[in-house]
């Protein structure tokens, strides 16, 4: 009788940690569309909130609210956002990253003069907030809580923005037509501050703010940056 003939397993290709790679594959299959249904119900509740505030022009609406226009649940909501707060963090967050800054970039590519780059940031910026909607007067007033409440959030929403004006500023610094002794980071800070100061009196219909034109403002910042006093045109 003939002695049956040995197999031999082919080991299978295994990580460091002795997992099969077939199996880290199907782990990592599963994860990406775990996290697909979670961005896609965040992102149910932050524009259920940005519909509320459209509407009412504040942020005076409670978490039942967004649960309710949003579909979902209260469970749901709390897997998500520890509070209220966490949620209007993320929508500040949410319209910054990716309405305001991408429509102040596309203005300033317009241009390729680098000092009139910072100009176009001042001018888009006021197109921006020419028509108030209820939308941003909401978050205006938010972002002044925020101010006091959760700063290190607040720089954290404004950091897309913030890199954009250090962009411009140093493109700007790089032209060699900058006088000043300030960093680059320095002078983009002062100078998204400064505007942002002049847009938000702008957005809640402060007197003294809102009669400061674009124009003005960058006569100001300008004169901090040490541009040429030449007066420069938009390309607009």
């Amino acid at each position: 009788m003939a002695r049956a003939k040995a197999t031999t397993l082919t080991s299978e290709p295994t990580d460091e940690d002795g997992i099969p790679d077939w199996k880290q594959q199907s782990v990592e299959r599963s994860l990406q569309r775990a996290r697909g249904r979670a961005q896609a119900r965040s992102d149910r509740f932050v524009a259920a909130t940005i519909e509320l505030m459209n509407e009412g022009g504040s942020t005076e609406f409670t978490v039942q609210d967004v649960v309710d226009r949003s579909r979902m649940s209260i469970r749901t909501f709390y897997n998500f956002f520890a509070s209220k707060d966490d949620l209007l963090v993320a929508v500040h967050q949410t319209i910054l990253a990716k309405e305001v800054t991408p429509r102040l970039r596309k203005a300033c590519d317009r241009e390729s003069d680098p000092i009139k780059r910072v100009r176009l940031y001042i001018e888009a910026i006021y197109d921006l907030t020419s028509d108030v909607t209820p939308v941003y007067r909401a978050l205006t007033t938010y972002s002044n809580r925020l101010a006091e409440t959760r700063p290190q959030e607040l720089a954290l929403a404004y950091r897309p923005q913030i890199c954009l004006v250090e962009e411009l500023v140093r493109d700007a610094a790089a032209s060699g037509r900058l006088q000043t002794r300030l960093s680059v980071e320095s002078a983009a800070q002062l100078l998204h501050h400064t505007v942002l100061s002049a847009v938000h009196n702008r957005i809640l219909g402060s007197e003294q703010g809102g009669r400061i034109t674009a124009e003005e403002l960058w006569a100001f910042c300008s004169s901090g940056l040490g541009v040429d006093p030449t007066p420069t045109k938009s390309t607009r």
